[in-house]
């Protein structure tokens, strides 16, 4: 990711630099400015269901953060996960975790993520959005979702990025 202007929280592909949600998996809470938001058990929307391979409305825990760079708003985090998974990882309260989300799923559940699958889309920010990102009504952000599963294939998590759109561009560099 590049901003305008502004150090990003986030970076992006080419020349060994890394996708978005992969530095957000590799990423310690406990030790970046930020905040925890909201940690909520509820019934998974339809979409959402359909990512993880669950039940419209089976129990899942979403977890959103904001990311801070100078004091502002930079990046809008959230994380569906199966209420278990949280639970022992510890995604299911409102501290800043300790570990990556990768250690935490590995350390808890001895599962290794091992692949991503990222879509990215530019609409119009919700209200949550708006609301953590400080944004006006109506305002743009890009947005990364991205379905995450471990080694054995098996879909982990789902993950919603969503970055102001008037500040931030996607840069991808890569040989053919």
């Amino acid at each position: 990711m590049t901003t305008e202007g502004a150090t990003t929280p986030f970076s992006a592909g080419g020349s060994g630099g890394r996708r978005p949600v992969r530095d957000l998996l590799d990423r310690v809470e406990a030790n970046e400015p930020g905040e925890v938001t909201y940690v909520e058990q509820r019934p998974a929307r339809s979409d959402i269901a359909e990512m993880l391979g669950v039940p419209e409305g089976a129990p899942l825990v979403l977890r959103q953060r904001v990311v801070l760079d100078d004091d502002e708003p930079t990046a809008f985090i959230g994380l569906w996960l199966d209420p278990d998974v949280a639970h022992a990882t510890g995604l299911d309260g409102l501290a800043p975790a300790a570990a990556s989300v990768c250690e935490s799923i590995r350390s808890a559940t001895g599962r290794d993520l091992g692949h991503v699958t990222e879509h990215l889309t530019a609409r119009r920010a919700t209200s949550a959005e708006t609301k953590a990102l400080g944004l006006p009504r109506n305002a743009p952000v890009l947005a990364v979702r991205a379905i995450v599963g471990d080694d054995a294939g098996r879909r982990v998590l789902v993950v919603d990025l969503a970055f102001p759109g008037e500040t931030y561009g996607f840069t991808d560099d890569y040989a053919l």
